[in-house]
């Protein structure tokens, strides 16, 4: 691992009070620096970037956004109803895929109506129209953008608008899909100058769609962290408990989601129960457990439920929203956790094999400072974090939840930003991440405050990127094996807590 200064050792530290020493002669550019990573056992990721499941935080929007940018989002679980998280997750996995199953199809006796409430929806128009508006019946036409864009009828029915069968170029199942030949279907596609491919089985039935969108979006965005059909990958939070989760769970996989984070302000020894589970019925998805913030935690986790958990998430209460802290006295400095649950789980590496930690909360950037600042981001890669999952950070974005508004007494524009451990986020789900139901008495552990609006997170992510990209190139590391490995960490300055 790095080395970490004889006066850190054994101490209480966060990222604040320590800092990262050059000691080589770059000889490469910043655009050199790889910071490719595992998020867990099995899914890597071109960017060490995670975003909170929190309601403020990371629902599709904010999923889409950073697995394009070569991360991944957590789509938080304070919702209302199973299903409204659920159709988060269906909105990520149709915004870019290779091949698209079980695409959404309509009837010709659908209106017009009925495709702008797709459009509404999940934000495309292109429909294939079946003869009783099922994948079980044949393809009898597709309506899109062209041909419903300047009509005001919206009652007219779909057969007066659709492109017949008989006008359509398709391809073949037996020639695509079978073979997993998708560039078959795109050169298809391009030869014909389509936007929406419909790939069809012997019996003419709609099986999968390919869309020119999908294909434009593979070549801007190619650091997107996608699955093996193409599809964005994103994550949900459930429960730390399985009575509750499960439901969620069975849902989450049918649409397509690539794993779960076991969401708890601390770690249950019922997560353990949960990912055991999860791995027994269905064991594609990967499983995060925490949060964790000694090597204590971390040893019993990996001895009891190594084959079942594929990541650990450090960090307990040192998020911007979270006072778990100061108003119960528990937690620690998280540099100091990342860097003690690192080490635990390198001790444990020759046993065992490796597990991802996941740094969560304390990347700080001053409220007075709009532009991106990787320090601490950096600083927590070094101390052995695989990922960063942020929050306050986020949460300034277009892309988060919630509305921008101008605060006259700071006179600037502002995102509001909860923990979910605020009595107001826990009059909805997130009381069962603090072991509390709505029928107890609860002590927040999480504060409402407000974080600097930020724009567009399509030009603030890239910042990021670079600026941690850059903070590698100065210390002479090519990637984040060789920062972890060799990278000096030294106090600040030698005050008591260091």
């Amino acid at each position: 691992m790095a080395k970490l200064h004889a006066n850190l050792e054994n101490k209480e530290f966060w990222y604040k009070d320590i800092t990262l020493i050059p000691n080589k002669l770059p000889d490469f550019e910043r655009d050199e620096v790889d910071l490719t990573t595992h998020f867990t056992k099995r899914i890597i990721l071109k960017t060490p970037f995670v975003s909170s499941p929190m309601d403020t935080v990371t629902e599709a929007e904010m999923a889409i956004l950073m697995a394009l940018m070569g991360g991944i989002g957590v789509i938080h679980y304070n919702f209302s109803t199973i299903d409204e998280q659920i159709k988060e997750v269906e909105k990520v996995k149709r915004f870019q895929a290779g091949f698209v199953f079980n695409p959404i199809v309509l009837s010709p006796q659908n209106t017009i109506r009925n495709v702008y409430d797709i459009n509404e929806k999940y934000g495309f128009f292109s429909t294939p129209i079946t003869e009783d508006g099922t994948l079980n019946s044949k393809l009898i036409g597709i309506v899109t953008h062209r041909d419903v864009r300047y009509r005001k009828d919206m009652v007219t029915k779909l057969k007066e608008v659709m492109t017949p069968r008989e006008k359509l170029i398709v391809a073949k199942k037996s020639e695509t899909v079978d073979k997993n030949n998708l560039e078959a279907a795109n050169k298809i596609l391009r030869e014909n100058n389509l936007d929406t491919l419909i790939i069809v089985d012997k019996e003419d039935k709609v099986v999968a769609l390919v869309t020119d969108s999908d294909i434009r979006k593979n070549e801007k965005y190619p650091l997107a962290t996608k699955n093996e059909n193409k599809q964005l990958r994103t994550f949900i939070a459930v429960e730390s408990r399985l009575k509750l989760a499960r439901e969620r769970i069975e849902k989450a996989y049918d649409a397509g989601v690539d794993g779960i984070v076991i969401d708890a302000s601390v770690v249950f020894k019922e997560q353990l129960d949960i990912a055991k589970w999860v791995k027994e019925n269905f064991p594609k998805l990967e499983v995060v457990v925490g949060n964790v913030d000694s090597a204590e935690m971390v040893r019993k986790i990996i001895e009891e439920g190594w084959e079942y958990c594929d990541a650990l998430r450090v960090g307990i209460g040192p998020g911007a929203a979270c006072i778990t802290q100061q108003e119960l006295g528990a937690g620690r400095a998280q540099a100091s956790a990342v860097w003690e649950c690192a080490k635990e789980v390198k001790k444990l590496e020759p046993k065992y094999g490796a597990l991802p930690i996941i740094a969560d909360g304390g990347i700080k950037i001053p409220d007075t400072e709009d532009l991106a600042k990787p320090g601490d981001i950096t600083k927590a890669l070094a101390l052995g974090a695989q990922t960063v999952m942020m929050g306050s950070l986020l949460a300034g974005l277009d892309e988060s939840p919630g509305e921008k508004q101008f605060d006259y007494e700071e006179n600037r524009m502002v995102k509001k930003y909860r923990g979910m451990g605020s009595l107001e986020a826990m009059e909805r789900r997130s009381a069962v991440r603090y072991a509390v139901d709505k029928t107890k008495i609860r002590i927040a552990e999480g504060i409402v405050t407000k974080v600097p609006y930020r724009g567009s997170g399509y030009d603030f992510i890239p910042q990021l990127i670079a600026g941690v990209k850059q903070s590698l190139q100065k210390q002479g590391f090519k990637n984040l094996k060789e920062l972890q490995e060799k990278a000096d960490i030294r106090p600040i300055c030698l005050s008591s807590n260091t």
